[in-house]
């Protein structure tokens, strides 16, 4: 009859071999997209549960001054806010406007971290006096003397 070509078994083996890593490699490469997608969805959950809750500022900015007092709850604005800087700093969370005053690093905010700790919690409420000055739309002060007012 004719001269048909025949595979031998090594071509048929070979040939559902063939089709069988390319369907294995199809589906690796499909678990692979879904857990790609799987991981990048759980990562932006867990960055918008880590985003600090917005800063307490509201109302103006008091005026710049000399001689300021300024009263408080003293709380670390990295750890509570993400602001400040890079590292634990102690900020004055006051009850009206304009919720927060920064405290610029010298010896009495020291002072001020060994009563509070590096990372204040919001426990002591202090009163400040200092030179008060406005940048970037917030309030520094420079403080000169300070007293603990109350402890939680």
């Amino acid at each position: 009859m004719g001269d048909a070509p025949r595979c031998s078994p090594f071509d048929a083996f070979m040939n559902v071999r063939s089709k069988r890593l390319i369907g294995i490699g199809v589906l690796v490469l499909l678990v692979a997209i879904a857990a790609g997608a799987g991981l990048d969805r759980w990562r932006a959950v867990k960055a918008e549960q880590k985003q600090p809750p917005p800063l307490p500022q509201f109302g103006s900015l008091l005026p710049s001054g000399d001689d300021v007092e300024v009263s408080g709850r003293a709380m670390c604005g990295f750890c509570y806010w993400g602001v400040g800087g890079t590292s634990c700093n102690v900020v004055l969370k006051t009850a009206s406007a304009p919720g927060i005053v920064f405290l610029s690093p010298n010896e009495k905010v020291n002072e001020i971290e060994k009563i509070t700790g590096k990372c204040a919690g919001g426990k002591v409420e202090i009163r400040a006096r200092g030179i008060l000055s406005r940048y970037d739309g917030h309030n520094y002060l420079f403080v000169r003397n300070f007293e603990e007012v109350a402890a939680n």
